[in-house]
C-alpha cells in the first residue's frame, strides 16, 4: 500500500529565499517527490507568496506563532530565548510532534538552507531513521549558557537536575539532530506533543534552538539519531575534512558520504553571503556557490 508522505519546510521572512532554492532542487532531482507543505510566518509578504503558488505539488500555509501553545513559553515576560540564532519558525516544528498533520504516514522536515540532490524516497520510508546527526559532538553540557563562569555552573547544574527529574540522563558527549527529521505516525501523539511542551517550559532558559529540545526528547524516548551523513552533508565538511578538524570516529563515514551526497546543508555561512568564501568552514568553495546559484536562479 502506497504511503501518504509529505515534505515540510518552515520559514520566516529571512529564510523564504532559501525555501525557493531548496524547492527548485527537489523538483529537479526528485521526480516523484511528495506534496510539499510550506509553512510561512507572518512576516513573509504576499508578493513573496506568488512564486510558490504556481507549484502544483505545494501547499502554502501561513502561521502566526501567537496562535500556538509553544509561543507562550517563548515570549513570557523577560524569559525569552537570548540567542543570535533564535528563530521562531524553528520552534514551530515542535507542533509536528502532535496531530497537526495526522493524515500523513511520514513527515520529512527539512531546513530551508539545503539542496536536495537525489531521490529521497527510500530515505523517507526507512523505518530505522529518525534524524540525521549534525556532527556537533558537543562535550557535556549540551546547552548554551552565555553567562559568567559561576552563573554558568549554577545554570548547568540546575539544567542537569531538571533533566533527571524528567527521566532524562544526559550523556557526556552529544550529537544533535540538525535540519533533517523524519517523523512517523508513531512519533506523533498527544503524549509526545505534551512532553515537547513540557521540555520547552522547563528548559527555555538554556536552549537557544529547537535542536536541544529534540535531543532531550530523543534521549527520553530512546530514539537513535542517524549518522548517514549523505542525508545531511554539511557544507563545512569539505574544508573540515581537509583540515582534519572533525572527530576522528566520524571522518571515514563523512569521506564516504562525500561520494554520494543526497542532501547538502549550508549549516553556517550561507552561499549568498559575502562571508561564505572567506569563512574557515567554506573558504574558497566557489563550486558550492555555483551549485547554489544553479537552483536559486531557476524560475
Amino acid at each position: 500500500m502506497k504511503q501518504n508522505n509529505t515534505i515540510v519546510i518552515v520559514v520566516n521572512g529571512e529564510f523564504i529565499r532559501y525555501a525557493k532554492t531548496l524547492i527548485n532542487s527537489i523538483r529537479t532531482n526528485w521526480s516523484d517527490y511528495p506534496t510539499i507543505l510550506l509553512f510561512i510566518s507572518a512576516d513573509v509578504s504576499n508578493e513573496q507568496d506568488d512564486w510558490f503558488k504556481k507549484i502544483t505539488r505545494l501547499q502554502l500555509k501561513r502561521f502566526n506563532s501567537k496562535d500556538y501553545e509553544y509561543s507562550s513559553y517563548l515570549f513570557t515576560g523577560s524569559v525569552k530565548f537570548d540567542s543570535d540564532g533564535f528563530n521562531d519558525a524553528g520552534f514551530y516544528i515542535l507542533n509536528f510532534w502532535g496531530d497537526l498533520l495526522s493524515e500523513f504516514d511520514n513527515i520529512l522536515i527539512l531546513d530551508a538552507d539545503m539542496l536536495v540532490l537525489k531521490d529521497l524516497t527510500p530515505f523517507l520510508e526507512e523505518n530505522s531513521f529518525f534524524g540525521v546527526d549534525a556532527v556537533n559532538n558537543r562535550v557535556f553540557p549540551a546547552f548554551s549558557f552565555d553567562e559568567p563562569i559561576l552563573s554558568k555552573f549554577v545554570s548547568f547544574t540546575s539544567t542537569y537536575l531538571r533533566a533527571i527529574a524528567n527521566g532524562i540522563f544526559l550523556p557526556p558527549y552529544t550529537s544533535l539532530n540538525s535540519g533533517v527529521i523524519r517523523l512517523t505516525a508513531a512519533d506523533r501523539s498527544a503524549w509526545n506533543y505534551q512532553f515537547m511542551m513540557k521540555l520547552l517550559k522547563h528548559f527555555r532558559k538554556s536552549c537557544p534552538s529547537d535542536q536541544e529540545l529534540i535531543l532531550l526528547w530523543t534521549i527520553k524516548t530512546r530514539k537513535k539519531i542517524s549518522q548517514d551523513f549523505r542525508m545531511n552533508f554539511q557544507a563545512r565538511f569539505y574544508n573540515e575534512m581537509a583540515e582534519n578538524n572533525l572527530p576522528k570516529h566520524y571522518l571515514d563515514k563523512i569521506r564516504q558520504s562525500a561520494e554520494d551526497v543526497h542532501i547538502l546543508h549550508f549549516n553556517g555561512p550561507k552561499p549568498d553571503s559575502s562571508s561564505f568564501l572567506t569563512h574557515p568552514w567554506t573558504r574558497d568553495r566557489t563550486e558550492l556557490v555555483e551549485l547554489y546559484q544553479k537552483y536559486s536562479k531557476m524560475n
